[in-house]
């Protein structure tokens, strides 16, 4: 995906993999996972690097009846050895972790 911003930016994201799994043997609870890589840079003459950045979102989600289904949802980020200096002290371990609990209804039509 490309997205240009007002102003002199643009951000690429590269998917880089995901996964699925079934949690149980009935179907009703499922787990999955996308990595992927964001670059922010600016898009006029700046001689500013590219921002970097690489991130996993990982889902769970639990069907309670034919109208909810409960989840979770993490987000990891994780720092890149190309534009950040700290990326070998983080040995690999996410800098930024974010987690939401998801409930989802089915609506009327």
């Amino acid at each position: 995906t490309l997205c240009y911003y007002k102003g002199p930016a643009a951000q690429k994201v590269f998917m880089l993999g995901h996964g699925d799994e079934t949690l149980s043997d009935d179907g009703n609870q499922w787990a999955g996972f996308e990595t992927s890589r964001s670059i922010f840079a600016l898009t006029n003459k700046s001689t500013a690097p590219p921002v970097t950045t690489d991130s996993e979102s990982i889902w769970t989600f639990e069907r309670i009846d034919n109208d909810t289904v409960k989840g979770r949802l993490r987000l990891a980020d994780f720092l890149n050895a190309q534009s950040d200096t700290l990326y070998f002290e983080a040995r690999n371990r996410a800098v930024s972790l974010s987690d939401y609990t998801l409930e989802l209804k089915r609506v009327a039509q």
